[in-house]
Protein backbone atom coordinates (compact mmCIF):
# COMPACT_ATOMS: atom_id res chain seq x y z
CA UNK A 1 0.00 0.00 0.00
CA UNK A 2 1.26 3.49 -0.83
CA UNK A 3 0.49 6.35 1.48
CA UNK A 4 1.85 9.86 1.78
CA UNK A 5 3.55 11.77 4.56
CA UNK A 6 6.80 13.62 5.20
CA UNK A 7 8.69 14.56 8.35
CA UNK A 8 9.95 18.01 9.22
CA UNK A 9 12.57 17.29 11.89
CA UNK A 10 13.29 20.97 12.48
CA UNK A 11 9.90 21.79 13.96
CA UNK A 12 9.17 18.28 15.16
CA UNK A 13 5.91 18.06 13.22
CA UNK A 14 4.73 15.27 10.99
CA UNK A 15 3.98 16.51 7.48
CA UNK A 16 3.56 14.84 4.12
CA UNK A 17 6.19 12.91 2.10
CA UNK A 18 5.93 9.68 0.15
CA UNK A 19 7.07 6.44 1.68
CA UNK A 20 6.25 2.90 0.91
CA UNK A 21 5.14 0.60 3.71
CA UNK A 22 4.46 -2.93 2.61
CA UNK A 23 1.11 -4.40 3.67
CA UNK A 24 0.46 -1.68 6.26
CA UNK A 25 -2.91 -0.89 7.83
CA UNK A 26 -2.23 2.80 7.32
CA UNK A 27 -4.22 5.39 5.48
CA UNK A 28 -4.04 9.11 6.16
CA UNK A 29 -6.93 10.86 7.88
CA UNK A 30 -7.79 14.44 8.69
CA UNK A 31 -4.64 16.52 9.21
CA UNK A 32 -4.69 16.97 12.97
CA UNK A 33 -1.45 17.54 14.84
CA UNK A 34 -0.41 18.15 18.42
CA UNK A 35 1.41 21.30 19.44
CA UNK A 36 3.04 21.68 22.86
CA UNK A 37 1.49 24.55 24.81
CA UNK A 38 3.26 24.19 28.15
CA UNK A 39 5.06 21.70 30.39
CA UNK A 40 5.27 21.52 34.16
CA UNK A 41 8.45 19.78 35.31
CA UNK A 42 8.98 18.32 38.76
CA UNK A 43 12.69 17.79 38.04
CA UNK A 44 12.40 14.22 39.30
CA UNK A 45 13.63 11.47 36.96
CA UNK A 46 12.41 7.88 36.88
CA UNK A 47 10.25 8.00 40.02
CA UNK A 48 6.73 8.32 38.59
CA UNK A 49 6.51 11.99 39.57
CA UNK A 50 3.91 12.69 36.87
CA UNK A 51 1.94 9.55 36.10
CA UNK A 52 -1.86 9.81 35.77
CA UNK A 53 -3.65 13.16 35.17
CA UNK A 54 -7.31 14.03 35.73
CA UNK A 55 -9.07 17.30 34.87
CA UNK A 56 -11.79 19.22 36.70
CA UNK A 57 -13.46 21.61 34.26
CA UNK A 58 -15.25 23.43 37.11
CA UNK A 59 -12.00 24.58 38.68
CA UNK A 60 -9.96 24.28 35.45
CA UNK A 61 -7.36 22.34 37.40
CA UNK A 62 -5.30 19.26 36.68
CA UNK A 63 -4.69 16.67 39.38
CA UNK A 64 -1.55 14.69 38.57
CA UNK A 65 -0.36 11.59 40.41
CA UNK A 66 3.10 11.97 41.94
CA UNK A 67 3.19 8.29 42.72
CA UNK A 68 6.16 7.49 44.93
CA UNK A 69 5.77 10.68 46.96
CA UNK A 70 2.23 9.62 47.93
CA UNK A 71 0.87 12.93 46.69
CA UNK A 72 -1.09 14.66 43.92
CA UNK A 73 0.18 17.81 42.19
CA UNK A 74 -2.55 20.37 41.53
CA UNK A 75 -2.00 22.55 38.45
CA UNK A 76 -4.28 25.22 37.00
CA UNK A 77 -4.62 25.49 33.22
CA UNK A 78 -4.75 29.15 32.27
CA UNK A 79 -6.63 30.59 29.30
CA UNK A 80 -3.34 30.56 27.40
CA UNK A 81 -2.94 26.84 28.11
CA UNK A 82 0.01 27.48 30.39
CA UNK A 83 0.27 25.53 33.63
CA UNK A 84 0.34 27.25 37.01
CA UNK A 85 1.23 25.24 40.13
CA UNK A 86 -1.47 25.52 42.81
CA UNK A 87 -0.58 23.14 45.62
CA UNK A 88 0.22 19.55 46.51
CA UNK A 89 -2.25 17.12 48.11
CA UNK A 90 -0.42 14.83 50.51
CA UNK A 91 -2.92 12.02 50.15
CA UNK A 92 -0.88 9.38 51.97
CA UNK A 93 -0.62 11.65 55.03
CA UNK A 94 -4.26 12.71 54.84
CA UNK A 95 -5.49 9.14 55.22
CA UNK A 96 -3.30 8.18 58.14
CA UNK A 97 0.30 8.74 57.16
CA UNK A 98 1.15 5.04 57.02
CA UNK A 99 0.18 4.30 53.44
CA UNK A 100 2.29 4.11 50.30
CA UNK A 101 2.21 5.35 46.74
CA UNK A 102 -0.65 7.15 45.02
CA UNK A 103 -1.55 5.25 41.84
CA UNK A 104 -4.60 6.84 40.25
CA UNK A 105 -7.05 9.74 40.28
CA UNK A 106 -10.55 10.26 38.90
CA UNK A 107 -12.93 13.25 38.91
CA UNK A 108 -16.69 13.68 38.74
CA UNK A 109 -18.80 16.76 39.43
CA UNK A 110 -16.35 18.44 41.79
CA UNK A 111 -15.20 15.30 43.57
CA UNK A 112 -11.71 13.83 43.32
CA UNK A 113 -11.04 10.15 44.04
CA UNK A 114 -7.43 9.23 44.87
CA UNK A 115 -6.18 5.63 44.98
CA UNK A 116 -3.54 5.11 47.70
CA UNK A 117 -1.84 1.76 48.17
CA UNK A 118 -1.05 0.23 51.55
CA UNK A 119 2.36 0.05 53.16
CA UNK A 120 3.43 -2.58 52.34
CA UNK A 121 1.57 -2.70 49.03
CA UNK A 122 0.18 -6.17 49.81
CA UNK A 123 -1.94 -4.63 52.58
CA UNK A 124 -5.34 -2.97 52.13
CA UNK A 125 -5.32 0.32 50.23
CA UNK A 126 -7.81 3.17 50.37
CA UNK A 127 -9.73 5.56 48.15
CA UNK A 128 -9.62 9.14 49.44
CA UNK A 129 -12.35 11.55 48.26
CA UNK A 130 -11.70 15.32 48.04
CA UNK A 131 -13.60 18.43 47.02
CA UNK A 132 -11.81 19.71 43.90
CA UNK A 133 -12.55 23.36 44.69
CA UNK A 134 -11.61 23.48 48.37
CA UNK A 135 -9.32 20.40 48.33
CA UNK A 136 -11.02 19.37 51.57
CA UNK A 137 -10.91 15.65 52.35
CA UNK A 138 -14.38 14.14 52.68
CA UNK A 139 -12.98 10.87 53.98
CA UNK A 140 -11.49 7.57 52.85
CA UNK A 141 -12.78 4.09 52.04
CA UNK A 142 -10.78 0.84 52.50
CA UNK A 143 -10.55 -1.21 49.31
CA UNK A 144 -8.32 -4.10 48.18
CA UNK A 145 -4.58 -4.66 47.90
CA UNK A 146 -2.74 -2.31 45.56
CA UNK A 147 -5.56 -0.12 44.18
CA UNK A 148 -4.05 0.63 40.79
CA UNK A 149 -6.85 2.47 39.04
CA UNK A 150 -10.01 4.29 40.17
CA UNK A 151 -12.93 5.52 38.05
CA UNK A 152 -16.21 7.32 38.69
CA UNK A 153 -19.22 6.09 36.76
CA UNK A 154 -20.74 8.70 34.39
CA UNK A 155 -23.74 9.19 36.72
CA UNK A 156 -21.47 9.61 39.76
CA UNK A 157 -23.11 6.82 41.73
CA UNK A 158 -20.26 4.34 41.61
CA UNK A 159 -16.54 4.53 42.27
CA UNK A 160 -14.90 1.42 40.84
CA UNK A 161 -11.38 0.36 41.84
CA UNK A 162 -9.04 -2.15 40.19
CA UNK A 163 -7.00 -3.71 43.01
CA UNK A 164 -4.05 -5.33 41.30
CA UNK A 165 -2.98 -7.49 44.24
CA UNK A 166 0.61 -7.99 43.10
CA UNK A 167 2.79 -10.32 45.21
CA UNK A 168 5.70 -8.99 47.22
CA UNK A 169 9.20 -9.36 45.82
CA UNK A 170 9.95 -12.73 47.40
CA UNK A 171 6.46 -14.11 46.73
CA UNK A 172 5.77 -14.89 50.37
CA UNK A 173 2.56 -12.88 50.12
CA UNK A 174 0.30 -12.81 47.08
CA UNK A 175 -3.05 -11.04 47.67
CA UNK A 176 -6.02 -11.81 45.49
CA UNK A 177 -6.72 -9.40 42.66
CA UNK A 178 -10.10 -7.79 43.28
CA UNK A 179 -12.43 -5.01 42.13
CA UNK A 180 -14.03 -2.75 44.74
CA UNK A 181 -17.37 -1.08 44.01
CA UNK A 182 -18.27 1.90 46.20
CA UNK A 183 -21.92 2.98 46.03
CA UNK A 184 -22.59 6.67 46.77
CA UNK A 185 -26.25 6.59 45.77
CA UNK A 186 -27.39 7.69 49.27
CA UNK A 187 -24.48 10.03 49.86
CA UNK A 188 -21.19 9.86 51.71
CA UNK A 189 -22.59 8.89 55.11
CA UNK A 190 -24.49 5.88 53.74
CA UNK A 191 -21.97 4.60 51.23
CA UNK A 192 -21.54 0.87 50.75
CA UNK A 193 -18.53 -1.08 49.52
CA UNK A 194 -18.56 -4.48 47.86
CA UNK A 195 -15.57 -6.46 46.61
CA UNK A 196 -15.55 -8.60 43.48
CA UNK A 197 -13.09 -11.51 43.36
CA UNK A 198 -12.30 -14.32 40.93
CA UNK A 199 -12.64 -17.30 43.27
CA UNK A 200 -15.35 -18.90 41.14
CA UNK A 201 -12.55 -20.04 38.79
CA UNK A 202 -10.42 -21.56 41.58
CA UNK A 203 -10.11 -25.32 41.86
CA UNK A 204 -13.55 -26.55 42.89
CA UNK A 205 -15.17 -23.22 42.06
CA UNK A 206 -18.50 -22.89 40.30
CA UNK A 207 -16.89 -21.76 37.03
CA UNK A 208 -13.70 -23.84 37.02
CA UNK A 209 -15.06 -25.79 34.03
CA UNK A 210 -14.72 -22.62 31.90
CA UNK A 211 -10.94 -22.56 32.26
CA UNK A 212 -9.92 -24.81 29.33
CA UNK A 213 -11.78 -22.69 26.81
CA UNK A 214 -10.66 -19.43 28.41
CA UNK A 215 -7.03 -20.53 28.21
CA UNK A 216 -7.47 -21.67 24.62
CA UNK A 217 -8.87 -18.25 23.77
CA UNK A 218 -5.87 -16.45 25.27
CA UNK A 219 -6.34 -16.08 29.03
CA UNK A 220 -2.97 -16.33 30.71
CA UNK A 221 -3.09 -18.17 34.03
CA UNK A 222 0.55 -18.55 35.01
CA UNK A 223 -0.09 -20.57 38.16
CA UNK A 224 3.25 -19.30 39.41
CA UNK A 225 4.72 -20.73 42.61
CA UNK A 226 3.84 -18.79 45.75
CA UNK A 227 5.79 -19.15 48.98
CA UNK A 228 3.12 -19.33 51.67
CA UNK A 229 4.11 -17.93 55.06
CA UNK A 230 1.91 -20.16 57.21
CA UNK A 231 2.77 -22.91 56.62
CA UNK A 232 6.00 -21.93 54.84
CA UNK A 233 5.84 -24.11 51.78
CA UNK A 234 5.65 -23.68 48.04
CA UNK A 235 2.29 -24.00 46.38
CA UNK A 236 0.73 -22.90 43.09
CA UNK A 237 -1.10 -19.59 43.13
CA UNK A 238 -4.86 -19.85 42.95
CA UNK A 239 -6.70 -18.39 39.99
CA UNK A 240 -7.98 -15.52 42.16
CA UNK A 241 -4.42 -14.71 43.30
CA UNK A 242 -3.11 -14.82 39.75
CA UNK A 243 -5.62 -12.31 38.39
CA UNK A 244 -4.28 -8.73 38.46
CA UNK A 245 -6.85 -5.99 37.65
CA UNK A 246 -5.16 -2.98 36.04
CA UNK A 247 -7.66 -0.59 34.45
CA UNK A 248 -11.38 0.25 34.67
CA UNK A 249 -13.79 1.60 32.06
CA UNK A 250 -17.49 2.12 32.79
CA UNK A 251 -20.34 2.14 30.28
CA UNK A 252 -22.22 5.36 29.49
CA UNK A 253 -25.34 4.00 31.22
CA UNK A 254 -23.30 3.32 34.39
CA UNK A 255 -24.34 -0.33 34.57
CA UNK A 256 -21.23 -2.20 33.50
CA UNK A 257 -17.53 -2.04 34.29
CA UNK A 258 -14.88 -3.44 31.95
CA UNK A 259 -11.77 -4.28 33.95
CA UNK A 260 -8.50 -5.07 32.22
CA UNK A 261 -6.47 -7.92 33.76
CA UNK A 262 -3.24 -6.97 32.03
CA UNK A 263 -0.88 -9.77 32.97
CA UNK A 264 -3.69 -12.24 32.25
CA UNK A 265 -4.43 -10.92 28.73
CA UNK A 266 -8.12 -10.70 29.60
CA UNK A 267 -10.92 -8.20 30.24
CA UNK A 268 -13.54 -8.89 32.90
CA UNK A 269 -17.09 -7.61 32.39
CA UNK A 270 -18.71 -6.79 35.75
CA UNK A 271 -22.32 -5.94 36.53
CA UNK A 272 -22.19 -3.02 38.96
CA UNK A 273 -25.63 -3.55 40.51
CA UNK A 274 -24.92 -7.16 41.50
CA UNK A 275 -21.13 -6.87 41.86
CA UNK A 276 -20.72 -10.06 39.83
CA UNK A 277 -18.33 -10.99 37.05
CA UNK A 278 -20.55 -11.63 34.05
CA UNK A 279 -17.78 -13.03 31.88
CA UNK A 280 -14.07 -13.08 31.19
CA UNK A 281 -13.05 -11.99 27.69
CA UNK A 282 -9.60 -13.31 26.68
CA UNK A 283 -7.91 -11.18 24.03
CA UNK A 284 -6.26 -13.94 22.01
CA UNK A 285 -2.81 -13.74 20.46
CA UNK A 286 -1.23 -11.73 17.67
CA UNK A 287 0.35 -13.77 14.88
CA UNK A 288 3.66 -12.12 13.99
CA UNK A 289 4.04 -14.54 11.10
CA UNK A 290 1.41 -12.88 8.93
CA UNK A 291 1.69 -9.87 6.65
CA UNK A 292 1.00 -6.64 8.52
CA UNK A 293 2.07 -7.96 11.96
CA UNK A 294 5.84 -7.75 11.52
CA UNK A 295 8.21 -6.68 14.30
CA UNK A 296 11.88 -6.12 15.05
CA UNK A 297 12.75 -8.92 17.47
CA UNK A 298 16.40 -8.24 18.26
CA UNK A 299 18.60 -5.51 19.71
CA UNK A 300 21.66 -7.16 18.13
CA UNK A 301 20.59 -7.37 14.48
CA UNK A 302 22.65 -4.37 13.38
CA UNK A 303 19.78 -2.29 12.09
CA UNK A 304 16.04 -1.96 11.69
CA UNK A 305 14.72 -5.40 10.78
CA UNK A 306 10.91 -5.28 10.87
CA UNK A 307 9.95 -8.67 9.47
CA UNK A 308 7.61 -11.61 9.79
CA UNK A 309 8.39 -14.33 12.34
CA UNK A 310 6.34 -17.48 11.61
CA UNK A 311 5.19 -19.21 14.77
CA UNK A 312 5.79 -16.18 17.02
CA UNK A 313 2.67 -15.02 18.85
CA UNK A 314 2.27 -11.74 20.73
CA UNK A 315 0.35 -11.66 24.01
CA UNK A 316 -1.55 -8.36 23.87
CA UNK A 317 -1.66 -7.61 27.64
CA UNK A 318 -3.00 -4.04 27.41
CA UNK A 319 -2.42 -1.53 30.18
CA UNK A 320 -4.92 1.20 29.30
CA UNK A 321 -8.26 0.28 27.78
CA UNK A 322 -10.95 2.71 26.63
CA UNK A 323 -14.65 2.17 25.95
CA UNK A 324 -16.10 3.70 22.79
CA UNK A 325 -19.87 3.66 22.31
CA UNK A 326 -21.47 4.51 18.98
CA UNK A 327 -24.95 3.86 17.53
CA UNK A 328 -25.82 1.47 20.34
CA UNK A 329 -22.61 -0.51 19.94
CA UNK A 330 -19.75 -0.87 22.42
CA UNK A 331 -16.11 -1.19 21.45
CA UNK A 332 -13.06 -1.68 23.65
CA UNK A 333 -9.80 -0.09 22.56
CA UNK A 334 -6.63 -1.56 24.01
CA UNK A 335 -3.07 -0.17 24.23
CA UNK A 336 -1.12 -3.40 23.93
CA UNK A 337 1.87 -2.76 26.18
CA UNK A 338 2.67 -6.24 27.51
CA UNK A 339 3.77 -6.95 31.06
CA UNK A 340 6.09 -9.56 32.53
CA UNK A 341 6.59 -10.54 36.14
CA UNK A 342 10.38 -10.54 36.32
CA UNK A 343 11.17 -9.84 39.98
CA UNK A 344 13.81 -10.95 42.46
CA UNK A 345 13.14 -14.05 44.54
CA UNK A 346 14.16 -15.03 48.06
CA UNK A 347 17.07 -17.42 48.67
CA UNK A 348 17.83 -17.76 44.98
CA UNK A 349 14.52 -19.48 44.28
CA UNK A 350 13.68 -19.31 40.60
CA UNK A 351 10.09 -19.30 39.45
CA UNK A 352 10.21 -22.11 36.92
CA UNK A 353 6.63 -21.64 35.82
CA UNK A 354 6.14 -17.96 35.19
CA UNK A 355 8.93 -16.22 33.32
CA UNK A 356 11.44 -17.47 30.85
CA UNK A 357 12.88 -16.31 27.60
CA UNK A 358 16.35 -15.22 26.85
CA UNK A 359 18.80 -13.72 29.26
CA UNK A 360 22.11 -14.45 27.53
CA UNK A 361 23.71 -14.60 24.10
CA UNK A 362 23.87 -18.38 24.15
CA UNK A 363 22.53 -20.04 21.01
CA UNK A 364 19.57 -21.53 22.79
CA UNK A 365 16.02 -20.44 23.42
CA UNK A 366 15.11 -21.17 27.02
CA UNK A 367 15.41 -24.85 27.86
CA UNK A 368 13.60 -26.04 24.75
CA UNK A 369 15.26 -28.20 22.05
CA UNK A 370 14.76 -26.62 18.63
CA UNK A 371 15.97 -29.31 16.22
CA UNK A 372 13.30 -29.79 13.59
CA UNK A 373 11.40 -26.63 14.54
CA UNK A 374 10.98 -23.46 12.45
CA UNK A 375 13.39 -21.69 14.84
CA UNK A 376 16.29 -24.14 14.55
CA UNK A 377 18.42 -21.58 12.68
CA UNK A 378 17.06 -18.51 14.47
CA UNK A 379 18.64 -18.90 17.88
CA UNK A 380 21.36 -16.32 17.40
CA UNK A 381 21.22 -12.87 19.02
CA UNK A 382 20.56 -11.28 15.63
CA UNK A 383 17.31 -13.26 15.24
CA UNK A 384 15.16 -14.60 18.12
CA UNK A 385 18.02 -15.40 20.49
CA UNK A 386 17.41 -12.41 22.78
CA UNK A 387 13.67 -11.91 22.49
CA UNK A 388 11.94 -12.00 25.88
CA UNK A 389 9.47 -14.89 25.79
CA UNK A 390 6.53 -15.95 27.95
CA UNK A 391 7.79 -19.21 29.37
CA UNK A 392 4.62 -20.77 30.71
CA UNK A 393 2.80 -20.30 27.40
CA UNK A 394 5.65 -21.89 25.44
CA UNK A 395 5.68 -24.74 27.97
CA UNK A 396 1.97 -25.27 27.33
CA UNK A 397 2.61 -25.74 23.61
CA UNK A 398 5.29 -28.45 23.41
CA UNK A 399 5.26 -31.51 21.18
CA UNK A 400 6.00 -35.06 22.32
CA UNK A 401 9.75 -34.36 22.08
CA UNK A 402 9.51 -31.31 24.32
CA UNK A 403 9.97 -28.93 21.40
CA UNK A 404 7.93 -25.75 21.18
CA UNK A 405 5.20 -25.56 18.57
CA UNK A 406 4.70 -21.82 19.16
CA UNK A 407 6.70 -19.02 20.74
CA UNK A 408 5.05 -16.21 22.73
CA UNK A 409 6.35 -12.70 23.38
CA UNK A 410 5.07 -9.92 25.62
CA UNK A 411 2.76 -7.24 24.17
CA UNK A 412 1.30 -6.52 20.78
CA UNK A 413 3.29 -3.35 19.91
CA UNK A 414 -0.02 -1.96 18.67
CA UNK A 415 -3.50 -0.84 19.62
CA UNK A 416 -6.56 -2.95 18.98
CA UNK A 417 -10.33 -2.58 18.86
CA UNK A 418 -12.66 -5.31 20.12
CA UNK A 419 -16.42 -5.63 19.86
CA UNK A 420 -17.34 -5.47 23.56
CA UNK A 421 -20.35 -7.76 23.16
CA UNK A 422 -18.92 -10.54 20.98
CA UNK A 423 -15.29 -10.23 22.10
CA UNK A 424 -14.20 -10.25 18.44
CA UNK A 425 -11.12 -8.26 17.51
CA UNK A 426 -12.19 -6.01 14.64
CA UNK A 427 -8.95 -4.02 14.20
CA UNK A 428 -5.28 -4.08 15.12
CA UNK A 429 -2.71 -1.51 14.07
CA UNK A 430 -0.26 -4.28 13.23
CA UNK A 431 3.30 -3.10 12.68
CA UNK A 432 2.32 0.57 12.24
CA UNK A 433 3.98 1.89 15.38
CA UNK A 434 7.40 0.40 14.67
CA UNK A 435 7.27 1.38 11.00
CA UNK A 436 6.23 4.96 11.72
CA UNK A 437 8.82 5.49 14.45
CA UNK A 438 11.50 3.88 12.25
CA UNK A 439 10.75 6.41 9.51
CA UNK A 440 10.67 9.32 11.94
CA UNK A 441 13.65 8.41 14.11
CA UNK A 442 15.87 5.91 12.26
CA UNK A 443 18.87 6.70 14.49
CA UNK A 444 16.89 6.13 17.68
CA UNK A 445 14.50 3.37 16.61
CA UNK A 446 13.12 1.47 19.62
CA UNK A 447 15.06 3.61 22.08
CA UNK A 448 13.98 3.35 25.69
CA UNK A 449 12.48 6.01 27.92
CA UNK A 450 15.65 6.24 30.03
CA UNK A 451 18.25 6.26 27.25
CA UNK A 452 18.67 7.12 23.59
CA UNK A 453 20.35 3.83 22.65
CA UNK A 454 19.32 2.61 19.19
CA UNK A 455 17.30 -0.64 19.06
CA UNK A 456 17.42 -1.16 22.84
CA UNK A 457 13.76 -2.18 23.20
CA UNK A 458 13.41 -4.43 20.16
CA UNK A 459 13.96 -7.57 22.26
CA UNK A 460 11.27 -6.54 24.73
CA UNK A 461 7.93 -5.00 23.74
CA UNK A 462 9.27 -2.40 21.30
CA UNK A 463 7.68 1.06 21.62
CA UNK A 464 5.24 -0.15 24.34
CA UNK A 465 1.87 1.51 23.74
CA UNK A 466 0.83 2.65 27.23
CA UNK A 467 -1.63 5.52 27.69
CA UNK A 468 -4.72 6.18 25.60
CA UNK A 469 -7.40 8.85 25.37
CA UNK A 470 -10.48 9.20 23.16
CA UNK A 471 -12.00 12.44 21.95
CA UNK A 472 -14.52 13.92 19.53
CA UNK A 473 -13.50 16.88 17.31
CA UNK A 474 -15.86 18.42 14.75
CA UNK A 475 -18.09 15.36 14.86
CA UNK A 476 -15.25 12.89 14.27
CA UNK A 477 -13.86 10.45 16.86
CA UNK A 478 -10.17 10.00 17.57
CA UNK A 479 -7.86 7.79 19.60
CA UNK A 480 -4.63 9.19 21.01
CA UNK A 481 -2.08 6.51 21.94
CA UNK A 482 1.08 7.25 23.94
CA UNK A 483 4.28 5.25 23.39
CA UNK A 484 6.05 4.72 26.71
CA UNK A 485 9.53 3.93 25.42
CA UNK A 486 10.51 5.95 22.34
CA UNK A 487 7.88 8.50 23.31
CA UNK A 488 5.28 10.45 21.36
CA UNK A 489 1.58 10.20 20.69
CA UNK A 490 -0.12 8.48 17.74
CA UNK A 491 -3.46 9.82 16.48
CA UNK A 492 -5.97 7.60 14.68
CA UNK A 493 -9.48 8.49 13.57
CA UNK A 494 -11.86 5.79 14.82
CA UNK A 495 -15.22 7.17 13.64
CA UNK A 496 -15.60 3.86 11.83
CA UNK A 497 -14.10 1.52 14.45
CA UNK A 498 -13.70 -1.25 11.88
CA UNK A 499 -11.58 0.98 9.65
CA UNK A 500 -9.44 3.32 11.77
CA UNK A 501 -7.32 5.80 9.87
CA UNK A 502 -3.83 6.92 10.86
CA UNK A 503 -3.67 10.70 11.28
CA UNK A 504 -0.27 11.72 12.70
CA UNK A 505 2.58 10.97 15.09
CA UNK A 506 3.78 13.71 17.43
CA UNK A 507 6.85 13.56 19.67
CA UNK A 508 8.51 16.41 21.58
CA UNK A 509 11.45 14.31 22.77
CA UNK A 510 14.97 15.61 22.08
CA UNK A 511 17.20 12.62 21.30
CA UNK A 512 20.35 14.74 21.09
CA UNK A 513 20.66 14.89 24.88
CA UNK A 514 20.42 12.38 27.72
CA UNK A 515 17.04 12.32 29.51
CA UNK A 516 18.84 12.36 32.88
CA UNK A 517 21.45 14.77 34.24
CA UNK A 518 24.60 13.78 36.11
CA UNK A 519 22.97 14.53 39.46
CA UNK A 520 20.14 12.10 38.69
CA UNK A 521 17.52 14.75 38.00
CA UNK A 522 15.45 15.00 34.83
CA UNK A 523 17.03 16.89 31.92
CA UNK A 524 14.64 19.72 30.93
CA UNK A 525 16.17 19.84 27.45
CA UNK A 526 15.22 16.23 26.74
CA UNK A 527 11.47 16.80 26.50
CA UNK A 528 8.99 14.19 27.65
CA UNK A 529 9.94 10.57 28.29
CA UNK A 530 7.90 7.68 29.62
CA UNK A 531 4.31 8.61 28.75
CA UNK A 532 1.96 6.94 31.20
CA UNK A 533 -1.45 8.65 31.35
CA UNK A 534 -3.31 10.60 28.66
CA UNK A 535 -6.56 12.57 28.93
CA UNK A 536 -8.59 14.48 26.35
CA UNK A 537 -10.19 17.83 27.20
CA UNK A 538 -13.00 18.83 24.85
CA UNK A 539 -13.14 22.38 23.53
CA UNK A 540 -16.30 23.22 25.49
CA UNK A 541 -14.54 22.32 28.77
CA UNK A 542 -11.12 23.66 27.89
CA UNK A 543 -9.73 26.92 29.35
CA UNK A 544 -8.27 27.66 25.91
CA UNK A 545 -11.60 26.98 24.13
CA UNK A 546 -9.74 24.48 21.96
CA UNK A 547 -9.39 20.70 22.41
CA UNK A 548 -6.36 19.61 24.44
CA UNK A 549 -4.41 16.48 25.28
CA UNK A 550 -2.67 16.26 28.64
CA UNK A 551 0.15 13.74 29.10
CA UNK A 552 1.62 12.52 32.37
CA UNK A 553 5.22 11.43 31.71
CA UNK A 554 6.45 9.24 34.55
CA UNK A 555 10.12 8.99 33.54
CA UNK A 556 10.79 12.69 32.90
CA UNK A 557 8.41 13.70 35.70
CA UNK A 558 6.68 16.18 33.40
CA UNK A 559 3.06 17.09 32.71
CA UNK A 560 2.53 18.47 29.22
CA UNK A 561 -0.46 20.22 27.66
CA UNK A 562 -0.79 19.70 23.92
CA UNK A 563 -3.17 21.67 21.72
CA UNK A 564 -4.90 19.70 18.97
CA UNK A 565 -4.66 21.78 15.82
CA UNK A 566 -5.01 21.42 12.05
CA UNK A 567 -1.76 20.77 10.23
CA UNK A 568 -1.75 24.29 8.81
CA UNK A 569 -1.77 25.76 12.35
CA UNK A 570 0.94 23.55 13.87
CA UNK A 571 4.02 25.39 12.61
Amino acid sequence: MFWRYRFDEFCGVLVLISVFISASNLAVGQDLQLKVVDTYATGTFGKSAAEIPAYCHKSQQLFVVNAESGSVNVLRILASGELEPVTVIDAAADVGGKLGAVNSVSIHNGKLAVAVEGNPATETGVIAIYNTATLKLFGSVPVGALPDMVAFSPDGRWVVVANEGEPNDDYTIDPEGTVSIIDFRKGWNEKTVRHVNFRDWNVGGERESELPKLKADGLRFAGRVTLAIDPYQSRPATFAEDMEPEWVEISEDSTTAYVCLQENNTIAEIDLATAKVKRLMPLGYKDHGVVGNELDASDRDGGIQIRQWPGLMGVYQPDTIRLYESDGNRFLLTANEGDSRVRPYADGIVDGIDEGGLYSDEAVIGDWPLQGTPWETLVGPEALGRLLLVRNLVDANLDSEGRPTKLFSFGGRSFSIFDARSGEQIFDSGSDFERITAERYPKHFNASNDSTTFDKRSRSKGPEPEGMALGKIDGRDYAFIGLERIGGIMIYEITDPRKPVFVSYNNNRNFDVSPVLDDGSSNPEAGDTGIEGLIFIAADQSPTKTPLIVAGNETSGTTTVWSIVPLSDSK
